[in-house]
């Protein structure tokens, strides 16, 4: 009886090499692979990037001397060029008044003749559309009060106006 057991044991061995073989021929015949994967896309392109154009016409240089209670000083925002073109994207914009604060000054914004609100000094956003020539008239009136200047010295300062503009996102 012990024979019969020993050769058991053996023939189990060679059948389980034989199988551990055969499995490992088999992957090697499948075409299983580990690796790693390497592409590349090449994309060429040729477009035109769109130009906004937004042009700030403004008269000359006013001096305020404190003869007059009121100054005007007019400017205009347009999207288009002398030569007719326009701009390719639809832009907001907004005025800034910029000026060191005084009682004895303030200021009033008109559009086409409308006042505009102002807070802080800017103005609410406004809109210019792609393609259609569009010309904003602004004037701003600066008042000096001289009953709220409480200083006997002159006021020197400088008022800028600022135009921010930003494309419209589509």
């Amino acid at each position: 009886m012990k024979k019969q057991k020993v050769e058991l044991k053996g023939k189990k061995k060679e059948l389980a090499v034989i199988l551990i073989g055969m499995l490992i021929v088999a992957l090697f015949f499948s075409g299983y692979s580990l690796g790693k994967e390497y592409s590349t896309t090449n994309i060429k392109a040729n477009a035109k990037i769109a130009e906004p154009i937004l042009i700030v016409e403004n008269s000359p240089e006013l001096e305020i001397n404190g003869r007059k209670e009121r100054e005007y000083y007019d400017f205009r925002v347009k999207n288009y060029r002398e030569n007719g073109e326009t701009t390719q994207v639809d832009l907001t914009y907004y005025i800034e008044i910029l000026s060191q604060k005084d009682e004895a000054i303030s200021f009033k914004l008109y559009k086409e003749g409308k006042e505009i609100s102002l807070q802080n000094n800017k103005t609410d956003i406004m809109k210019m559309k792609k393609k259609d020539m569009q010309e904003d008239y602004y004037k701003l009136e600066i008042i000096y009060d001289k009953t709220k200047n409480k200083s006997i010295e002159d006021i020197l300062q400088d008022v800028q106006i600022k135009v921010h503009s930003e494309q419209m996102k589509t």
